[in-house]
């Protein structure tokens, strides 16, 4: 079994891996066409070139005889020494081998030698099995956020090594705001960030946007975000599928 940084002819394997483990993860409330819509949007060959060459992403493939058996793909936040798991993906047959296992130690590693200090990993509340596996993996819950899957909405848990959050306190305005780098959402541009008004992040303020330090944000009834100021945009869709 290799890991290593995904390449232009991992594509093929990549969105192959993704369909499957979509399917066998979350068939059961995604119907097939969102399901589709999702490798459209997200793996096509354009996309994955682009986020390949991406300074602030990182691919690994898991390969086994030069198929692709499995994927991770990860963000490093700019503004912090942070890093998140997006997808943990494993093709369904080959589950229960320990690839997952050693695509969340290698993504680690490359993520720290990238200067990511802190790490965490993006769940689906209802996916039993990707919640576990974090939780076994000495991950804890530290936060929750919200997914937008088709024309629903769902609850992401947010793990971390450690189960403390990640708070930062600004000034802005002439105000003390906290903002939580344990609850973000991914953006067109940058992550959001939660951003309360007390330390003890009971008092949720809004939303802060990393692209262009603002808390300038509007946000919809379907809790869609875009920032006034740059236009940065909460992406609609997002899908995890962790397992052993």
């Amino acid at each position: 079994m290799q890991v290593r940084e995904a390449r232009t002819e991992d594509i093929a394997g990549i969105q192959d891996v993704a369909e499957k483990s979509l399917t066998a993860s979350y068939s059961h409330f995604l119907d097939d066409e969102v399901i589709e819509h999702a490798i459209e949007e997200w793996y096509d060959d354009e996309n994955l070139e682009g986020e390949f060459q991406s300074r602030g992403t990182l691919y690994l493939v898991a390969l086994d005889g030069g198929d692709v058996v499995g994927f991770t793909q990860s963000e490093i936040l700019s503004d912090m020494p942070d890093g998140n798991i997006l997808w943990l993906h494993v093709d369904p047959d080959r589950r229960g081998e320990g690839i997952g296992t050693k695509l969340l130690g290698q993504t680690k590693e490359k993520l720290e030698d990238k200067g990511v200090e802190t790490l965490s990993g993006l769940v689906l509340a209802d996916n039993e099995d990707g919640n576990e596996f974090y939780r076994e993996h000495d991950f804890t819950k530290v936060g929750e956020r919200t997914a937008e899957i088709g024309e629903a909405t769902y609850t992401e848990n947010v793990y971390a090594e450690s189960d403390e959050p990640i708070l930062e306190a600004r000034e802005f305005d002439g105000e003390t705001r906290y903002i939580n780098h344990s609850e973000s959402s991914r953006g067109s541009k940058a992550p959001f960030f939660a951003v309360f008004n007390d330390e003890d992040y009971e008092e949720r303020y809004g939303y802060y946007c990393s692209n262009c330090e603002t808390l300038d944000n509007a946000m919809d009834s379907m809790e869609r975000i875009e920032c006034n100021e740059c236009g940065n945009k909460r992406k609609a869709a997002r899908w995890d599928a962790a397992y052993l």
